[in-house]
């Protein structure tokens, strides 16, 4: 669709919603010849940038409204906003926590894996223990639904204090698991079944990277 007919047809709808489907209100009512619109829709006059840019002033719409086809999607349409988990020490946010207003995803990319939008989470990474895999400061992506661990995924842990982001192993004959960094200067971490750190849900993705 050429941007002459994207115009007239974004008009049309207007002119249908906001007047009633009247040219001659909706010419009225910016002050204009309803013959200017009658010509435009029979394809006797273009649809120029000066018009369209000057209709969006008069009817009050946001700059080149006019022009987006009625098929494009807006950023909105697109992503989906995922809220923080909560931090366990505090009923506020803290420094290692998403907000939830700039944490978003493709909403192709939860549709593609078919992953459960009231499920997912972010988590700002709050150390180095990860990197190079998962580096400073970075967002990812949690699925509170998954809690059995997959031996070798990456997990979200949760003590009373805090939220730690780990490779968890299970330990041969069921005895405990493993939590262990990607970095090599970091420490690992034991722990049992039910022990002090809960199971939060698995890393699914970071910045769009599926892990």
């Amino acid at each position: 669709m050429n941007i002459n007919k994207i115009r007239i047809t974004n008009l049309k709808r207007i002119i249908s919603e906001d007047y009633n489907n009247s040219i001659h209100a909706f010419a009225k009512k910016i002050d204009r010849h309803s013959s200017q619109f009658y010509n435009l829709f029979k394809g006797d006059r273009s649809f120029g940038q000066k018009l369209a840019r000057d209709l969006e002033l008069l009817l009050n719409l946001p700059p080149l409204s006019l022009d987006k086809s009625p098929d494009e999607k807006t950023i909105i349409d697109k992503v989906v906003l995922i809220p923080p988990y909560p931090n366990p020490a505090s009923n506020k946010s803290a420094p290692n926590l998403a907000p939830d207003s700039i944490f978003a995803i493709e909403k192709s990319i939860i549709e593609h894996h078919n992953w459960q939008i009231e499920k997912l989470h972010g988590v700002i990474m709050s150390d180095g223990s990860m990197t190079p895999t998962i580096p400073l400061d970075s967002k990812v992506l949690v699925d509170t639904s998954q809690v059995t661990i997959n031996s070798g995924k990456i997990y979200a842990l949760a003590n009373d204090n805090d939220i730690l982001i780990k490779r968890v192993f299970c330990n041969p004959n069921n005895c405990g698991y493993a939590a262990k960094s990607d970095n090599a200067h970091y420490s690992d971490i034991y722990f049992e079944n039910d022990s002090e750190f809960n199971v939060v849900g698995r890393v699914l993705c970071l910045l769009n990277q599926i892990l």
